[in-house]
């Protein structure tokens, strides 16, 4: 590791950055002390002097980015920040670390660092080039691809603003840390993936994204590989995602286009470099058949179901048994002719990799583990995951980096830290701190909890709510989010407000995120209609967006593969699953949720949450408690009144949750399912 600065009196330092008289109100034009950004920035710089753990939740325009960049700045020492989301991690560093830096004036290096897909491949651009079959339908891309390699000094895919999302050439000239050749690559010195890892090396802050983060955890523990260099300082942003991030990465997976792949590849490779063996062909054609037949055992539990060794489809052992021998000859074919290929070998070695995973999911025999097979966008899948990953991070994490902030804008549920602690196996010594919003919700937020809809488990509500759905647009004339819980509800009430509704229609799957959120801003009126990937990591600010509407509470589904896993091995502690998980998880998602709705301090809108359990059921009280003090209505009569009276709050409502003497019971509630 290279030499970094000595660690400065971080204390004294901040002192000259904040408050009414530091360098950031002297250097920032319409500078506002935020107390609770000082005071995130302060309990940072605590846990990098004095090392340990810090738990922070910071509503939404408290700065927490500007809060533990101040900190790794000056921490004299390597410090990685992870984010949940590329758009984070482009913020950073493009926007906020060029702040601290230039404007600030702090001198320290920072480096972007990507997953390898993100980056060209110059192997496999190469290896494009030379096969006509690949050539001939991406000339034209191929060509300027070669064009561009001379040029970029990144190689990062994100300079390629013209280029589709869906178009396969990029997956001909990326690869996956499967498909990477290493030092064997004839390009490792000119690797435009090796000159990241070489930038980060010498940075100062690294920025880099949960995935990656967790592969490396991963890579470091089972083959002694590391992606990211070494730090003793890891600022989680976007903290929430932690717990299911980190436990795909400490699973296995392995899909149809997995295997596919690696039979092309190794066909290609065969063809091109030893194009006079025979065989090859029909090598190849045996994975094919034999991926196609074995997959399609898993048609009975598709979409996503569980997979345990007593409930396998009817002929899944045998379809595996076959696609191992397939696999195995085709790796075995290309070891036989990889003298001096190493193209050829790092095949091979791929194939004998993917039947010892293949086995493992088949078998399905780790208790500690939960099997299931999924249907995706592009591929279906067999994976495992550990059911429990607290332990798994106790040793791969906290007990190897010194000091550990894990902070976003929803840790809590209930008001308390306690959730999130269990998960990740976080011990009563870590360090907490709540940062509230600085944006006066009771003010800018009206909160529309209607008790006149029909339960959400009612065959009624389907239709009620969405004429619910269209009234509420007409009466912010759209500019809205509507959030479903699942994409069969999504479509139904699509296809009800394609007739009804008289505003402009935008559904998730039409077009990529980023097109639909720049349409949705650039159409008056519009209405975007989405689930899950459209809860979080959403930026609309000002009049664009002025209504939030959520079907229903978003408890996962209680025969989710990982949920039911998780339910049982907690009901098995003898703790209420219900009370202490899934409660907890939702909460989270809905603040989530919420918190798209307001943005800056001048904002204004109504956040609809159309699940009468807010106000029936004995927990309702505590999700009601957990989101931001928004006041609230339950008519729409009084919510139309109030809206275009001109503001969420009348002058001297005090607003909040009307006082209606229940509360919480101390077992937990119910057993109301979600």
């Amino acid at each position: 590791m290279q030499a970094h600065r000595a660690r400065p009196a971080l204390d004294t330092s901040l002192d000259t950055l904040l408050g009414p008289d530091g360098l950031l109100a002297r250097r920032l034009p319409g500078f506002e002390r935020r107390e609770g950004q000082e005071a995130m920035t302060r309990a940072v710089a605590g846990v990098v002097r004095d090392r340990g753990v810090l738990l922070v939740e910071a509503g939404t325009g408290t700065g927490k980015s500007l809060a533990y960049l101040l900190p790794a700045a000056l921490a004299g020492e390597p410090v990685i920040v992870s984010t949940g989301t590329r758009a984070l991690q482009d913020q950073l560093f493009t926007k906020d670390i060029p702040f601290v830096r230039d404007v600030l004036g702090l001198p320290f290096e920072a480096a972007l660092l990507k997953g390898r897909t993100n980056y060209l491949c110059l192997h496999g651009l190469t290896e494009a080039r030379r096969n006509p079959d690949v050539m001939r339908p991406h000339v034209a891309w191929l060509e300027r691809l070669l064009a561009w390699s001379r040029v970029t000094e990144t190689g990062d895919r994100a300079e390629l603003a013209d280029l589709p999302d869906e178009d396969p050439v990029w997956r001909l000239v990326s690869t996956g840390a499967e498909g990477c050749l290493g030092q064997r690559c004839e390009h490792f010195d000119a690797c435009f993936v090796m000159k990241a890892r070489r930038r980060a090396a010498a940075a100062d802050v690294v920025v880099v994204n949960h995935h990656l983060y967790f592969a490396d955890l991963s890579l470091r523990d089972s083959v002694d590989i590391a992606l990211l260099p070494p730090a003793d300082v890891v600022v989680f942003d976007e903290a929430h995602r932690i717990e299911d991030v980190a436990s795909g990465f400490f699973g296995w997976s392995v899909s149809d286009a997995r295997l596919r792949d690696l039979a092309f590849d190794t066909r290609r490779l065969m063809l091109g470099h030893r194009p006079d063996v025979g065989g090859t062909s029909t090598a190849f054609q045996r994975v094919l058949d034999a991926t196609e037949a074995f997959f399609g055992r898993l048609a009975p539990l598709l979409p996503r179901s569980r997979v345990t060794p007593d409930v396998l489809p009817l002929g899944l052992e045998e379809a595996w048994q076959t696609l191992d021998a397939a696999v195995g000859t085709l790796g075995a074919h290309a070891r036989d002719h990889a003298a001096d290929v190493q193209a050829l070998a790092h095949v091979a070695d791929r194939c004998e990799a993917v039947r010892a995973e293949l086995e493992r999911l088949v078998l399905a025999s780790d208790p500690a583990m939960v099997f299931w097979a999924e249907r995706g966008a592009r591929a279906t899948f067999l994976r495992a995951a550990p059911v429990n990953v607290a332990g798994l991070l106790q040793d791969k994490l906290l007990s190897r980096v010194e000091a550990v902030v894990l902070t976003s804008a929803t840790l809590t549920a209930g008001g308390d830290f306690e959730h999130i602690k269990r998960r990740l196996g976080l011990g009563d010594e870590c360090a907490e701190l709540t940062v509230p919003s600085p944006f006066d919700y009771a003010r800018q937020a009206l909160m529309y909890l209607p008790d006149d809809l029909p339960s959400p488990q009612s065959p009624a509500f389907a239709q009620a709510s969405v004429e619910r759905i269209r009234e509420l647009l007409d009466l912010t004339a759209g500019r809205a989010f509507v959030l479903f819980t699942s994409t069969s509800a999504m479509r139904r009430a699509h296809e009800r407000l394609r007739v009804e509704a008289d505003h402009p229609l935008l559904v998730q799957g039409e077009a990529p995120k980023d097109t639909l959120l720049r349409r949705f801003v650039d159409t008056p009126g519009a209405v975007l209609l989405g689930t899950a990937t459209f809860w979080e990591g959403i930026d609309v600010v000002g009049d664009a967006l002025s209504l939030v509407i959520i079907d229903k509470l978003p408890f996962a589904p209680p025969d989710d593969p990982v949920t039911s896993a998780r339910i049982e091995w907690m009901t098995a502690q003898q703790r209420s699953a219900f009370m202490d998980y899934q409660v907890p998880q939702a909460i989270i998602a809905l603040k989530q949720g919420f918190g798209r709705l307001i943005r800056r301090g001048t904002d204004r809108g109504i956040v609809a949450i159309l699940d009468t359990r807010l106000t029936t059921a004995r927990y309702g009280r505590r999700f009601v408690q957990s989101l931001p003090p928004a006041t609230v209505v339950r008519d729409l009569d009084d919510l139309a009144w109030r809206w275009h009276c001109g503001g969420p709050a009348l002058p001297d409502d005090p607003g909040g949750l009307p006082d209606d003497g229940g509360g919480l019971p101390d077992d937990g509630g119910t057993k109301a399912d979600p």
